[in-house]
């Protein structure tokens, strides 16, 4: 008896005081970023810490009557509402329109009404799809399980949004919030004001495609939390790809979730030595240090200026924990960046690491750095000495060989401002090195307002084009109308994306509309991958904005053979309202086809939900997955360009191109070649040009199709016995979150 009591009394003081895990290296930042946060809260230095700031603006309003000033009145209802407060932004807003004797919308109380209506419809959100969420919670078209059980709110939105547009029948943003608020009570389209419709067709797919299932809650990994970043990878090393997450909050915890082999995942964040890593707009991974092991790099401070400067960490994987590295790898700095690239820039076969910081006007001047990897654990900062100098406000950075000479070159996405991009030139020395910047003789420094962008063979002839996706928020209460005009074809103010064509000679030409893909997508998160595994590149990108007023569905498109992109957002059920941010592809179930974890969130306080796991639910085609290790090339084998020789139906022969590694800016995917490969009948052989100092060749014949395998540089593959499973699909009264 007494033993079990010592036990009960041990369990006790071990329950309230768990084993510490970290290193003390991990100890020191999270102390830093612990005070960097209290700071933030006192200073109001934060948008998602809002309580000193609503504290001013109560005082700056305090005895001054309603119809005095409607300005900071309303900015003192928008500040509720971003807390979450909509009951008494709501409450507000009528003493306000009462104080006035506004009993109807004209030109001085119309924008009250709108705050009114659109805080009548967080208020549903907040009741139906994150307090009582499902997979379809705000998917758009609203459908199933999204629809509202409490109607009410969405219902009241109804009545004002009629009223609006009763004064004003061309306001298209409340025309666009009408039809989702009918959505969300599942009376669209029957019940709309014909007048007022946005019809079913408009955001119909254009090919039929089969839903992928949105199955976070039943896997266990919907975490409700702000804007960040999103990680797939095998971080054990056991075969089986894992999750690694980030939120833009500094009160909020980085996650990692590994895999249970069985279709579910567990939280090891306390276990793998991670509590208290806080913040991360955006995070990669990468084997900085080639022992086998991928570690992770967490961006923090984006969009914040000098209010950003915030120490990133690199965390080194260590095996059975994470350790906060940075200082000791010469990586500490306190730039805002939200964009990092990864390459080896120099074929010495250690990765070096691209920071893309935000220099924004005369006193927020933050140059970006190119980290040159020592061998030993540390790195230099070299940028200024190989023609790297960039002041602007980069959102996204990405290597690709531009013109097939095994050097990776560097493109930049720069927000207000020309992209760049820089060919490598080589040099006999690191110091002798040199990046020439050609982004407007290769014609693709557009568009001057952009976000996230990668290097992709989108056609598949061997040669990487470039995508980048437009992002104009100078105008942020336009956005939902805008996008409303583009569903409903009707001309469109903003910037849409640019796919820039590989002509071969260090040109690209710009066929964007020739693929059907000049529309308007203020994406700030996205990746690409392969859908269907027919061997041509697809994407996925995470849309919205700061402002509450952009509610737009995240968008999905497939690429039919290299000719053309088609809208699948509405049959694959992709198009979350919440605002979208980071994108990973990867096999999570070893099925061979891959699935796709998506980090939803905003950035302001009250702008959170639930992160999503799209479930491939299989096509046809044929596959092939590689995990390629480098010996002189870096062990990740980051920048490997791999060709596989396919024989088709026909007899026909094709190439399959792949590049090694983690695809968009924004959001990170497994380092594994998961390669589609369509109908293809037979592997004739795959080519490997590894990326050393001698740009290796290695030819592999024998390989079986539907199969993963391990090639480590200059040796026989190996089959790896990678076991398939299905992810789970619990009903969602077993989990509630």
């Amino acid at each position: 008896m007494r033993n079990a009591y010592l036990l009960l009394v041990a369990w006790a003081v071990w329950s309230c005081n768990p084993p510490d895990y970290r290193t003390q290296s991990t100890i020191e930042m999270t102390n830093e970023l612990n005070e960097i946060a209290e700071s933030a809260k006192l200073n109001n230095n934060y948008p998602y810490f809002t309580s000193n700031l609503l504290r001013k603006l109560e005082i700056g309003i305090h005895g001054l009557p309603h119809t005095m000033r409607h300005g900071s009145w309303l900015d003192y209802v928008l500040v509720l509402m971003l807390k979450g407060d909509n009951e008494k932004c709501i409450e507000v807003i009528d003493t306000f329109l009462q104080g006035n004797q506004f009993s109807e919308i004209n030109n001085a109380s119309v924008d009250f009404f709108k705050v009114k209506a659109l805080a009548y419809l967080r208020q549903g959100e907040i009741q139906n799809c994150i307090n009582n969420h499902s997979g379809q919670s705000c998917i758009m078209p609203i459908l199933g399980d999204g629809i509202h059980t409490l109607k009410a709110p969405a219902s009241n939105a109804i009545g004002i949004y009629e009223q609006l547009l009763a004064f004003d029948s061309t306001d298209l943003q409340s025309r666009w919030f009408l039809n989702l608020c009918y959505q969300a009570i599942g009376d669209y389209p029957n019940q709309v004001p014909p007048e007022f419709l946005i019809p079913p067709e408009a955001f119909a797919s254009d090919i039929e495609f089969p839903v992928f299932p949105n199955i976070s809650m039943e896997t266990d990994v919907a975490v409700n939390n702000h804007a960040g970043g999103a990680s797939v990878e095998d971080f054990n090393n056991d075969g089986y790809l894992d999750i690694f997450t980030t939120s833009y909050s500094l009160g909020e915890q980085s996650m990692l979730f590994l895999n249970d082999e069985n279709g579910s995942f567990s939280d090891k964040t306390i276990e793998y030595g991670l509590r208290g890593l806080v913040g991360g707009l955006n995070n990669t991974h990468a084997d900085f240090n080639n022992d086998g092991l991928t570690d992770i790099y967490v961006m923090r401070g984006a969009w914040l200026s000098t209010n950003g400067q915030i120490p990133n960490s690199l965390l080194i994987n260590q095996g059975n924990k994470f350790s906060d590295e940075t200082k000791s790898a010469g990586l500490y700095s306190n730039e805002p960046s939200g964009a990092v690239a990864v390459a080896d820039f120099n074929l010495d076969g250690h990765l070096d690491l691209f920071v893309g910081n935000e220099s924004s006007g005369r006193n927020a001047i933050f140059p970006c750095q190119l980290f040159a990897n020592n061998g030993d654990g540390t790195f230099t900062d070299i940028a200024s000495k190989v023609g790297l100098e960039v002041n602007q406000f980069v959102k996204g950075a990405t290597w690709g060989d531009v013109n097939n000479d095994g050097l990776p070159d560097l493109y930049l996405s720069i927000y207000n401002g020309h992209n760049k991009l820089f060919i490598n030139r080589g040099g006999a020395t690191t110091a002798a090195w040199v990046f020439e910047e050609v982004g407007k003789e290769a014609g693709v420094n557009e568009p001057v307002m952009s976000f996230p962008t990668w290097f992709w063979d989108y056609n598949q002839d061997g040669w990487q084009d470039i995508m980048v996706v437009g992002y104009d928020n100078r105008e942020a209460y336009r956005i939902a109308s805008e996008v409303a005009k583009d569903y409903l074809g009707e001309p469109f103010h903003g910037e849409t994306p640019r796919l820039y064509k590989n002509n071969g000679d260090e040109t690209f030409t710009n066929v964007t509309s020739e693929v059907g893909l000049d529309k308007l997508l203020y994406a700030m998160g996205g990746n690409f991958g392969d859908f269907n595994n027919d061997g041509y590149p697809d994407f996925y990108l995470g849309t919205g904005e700061f402002n509450i007023w952009a509610t737009i569905p995240n968008r999905a498109f497939l690429n039919q053979k290299g000719e053309q992109f088609v809208d699948v957002t509405t049959a694959g059920q992709f198009g979350q309202i919440q605002k979208g941010h980071g994108v990973a592809f990867g096999d999570l179930d070893n099925d061979g086809d891959q699935d796709i974890y998506h980090q939803v969130g905003g950035a302001a306080e009250s702008d959170v939900f639930q992160n999503m796991l799209f479930q491939n639910p299989g096509f046809d085609n044929s596959w092939l997955t590689l995990k390629l290790k480098g010996a002189a090339a870096n062990l990740s084998a980051i920048g490997a360009k791999i060709e596989v020789l396919v024989t088709q139906p026909s007899g026909d022969k094709k190439s399959v191109y792949h590049y090694v590694g983690t695809g968009g800016s924004f959001g990170a995917n497994t380092l594994r070649a998961e390669i589609g490969l369509g109908d293809a009948i037979d592997i004739d052989r795959i080519t490997i040009l590894w990326p050393d100092k001698s740009l290796s060749t290695q030819i592999i014949k024998n390989i079986e199709m539907n199969k993963a395998y391990a090639i480590e540089q200059n040796k026989s593959p190996l089959p790896l016995n990678l076991e398939s499973f299905n992810l789970k699909t619990k009903s969602n009264h077993e989990h509630h979150h």
